[in-house]
């Protein structure tokens, strides 16, 4: 069983979305747009019915809201939050571990779509690299066992797809957001690295477009 993606393109290449019971990084730079695309699976998923969260550590719910307000296709937003979609924001003094996961799934035992912004700030806490590596194996472990998908955005430099602590490695998907110039007029590009359980053409460019209408994936591939 698979999860639609909310991109239809990007669901056909993927065999029909995201595996079930697995962990997603979706990385880019600043504005690439990584939490529209968070936003978007959610909303996806709310349309159908489904339990959705977005957990921030980044923006605050009116910001997200707001931001869903400038899309056509992501207006319905609001229609579902009180129903069956959940936008929270945190302050990164409150640990995002397992102990914190518990009390969440305590108060919403059944979610389908969780998206967290950002792994980056699961960093804040550790120790070190190996401990950090650590905490976040067994949240992905944890989440693995109570949602159906889950998607980390991570902000990274340009040629990056981790933050090099091998957060792509943790996660059964990676898909990467760039900026790309062609003809002197920059393009967002869309790049899966790794989805497992799924046969899919790897690292290949596709054109993410977002605009006033919806985001999309285009069949235009671009090297």
């Amino acid at each position: 069983m698979r999860l639609s993606t909310g991109l239809p393109k990007l669901d056909k290449m993927l065999e029909g979305g995201f595996p079930q019971q697995t962990a997603i990084l979706m990385s880019g730079g600043p504005g690439s747009g990584k939490t529209l695309l968070g936003l978007n699976f959610l909303v996806e998923g709310a349309s159908k019915g489904e339990k959705c969260y977005y957990l921030s550590v980044s923006e605050s719910k009116d910001e997200l809201l707001r931001a869903c307000e400038k899309i056509d296709s992501l207006k319905s937003s609001k229609d579902y939050i009180g129903k069956n979609l959940l936008i929270e924001s945190i302050s990164l003094d409150e640990r995002i571990n397992l102990e914190y996961l518990a009390r969440l799934f305590k108060s919403y035992p059944k979610i389908d779509r969780l998206v967290i912004d950002s792994v980056n700030k699961l960093m804040v806490h550790s120790k070190s690299i190996k401990d950090y590596r650590i905490k976040l194996a067994d949240v992905i472990k944890y989440l693995k066992e109570k949602v159906r998908c889950t998607i980390f955005l991570c902000e990274t430099e340009e040629d990056k797809i981790d933050t090099g602590n091998f957060e792509a490695f943790e996660c059964d998907g990676v898909l990467k957001i760039s900026f790309l110039e062609l003809e002197e007029k920059p393009i967002r590009t869309l790049q899966v690295h790794k989805m497992r359980y799924t046969s899919f053409e790897p690292r290949v460019n596709h054109e993410l477009v977002i605009d006033k209408k919806r985001l999309k994936l285009s069949s235009k591939k671009t090297f």
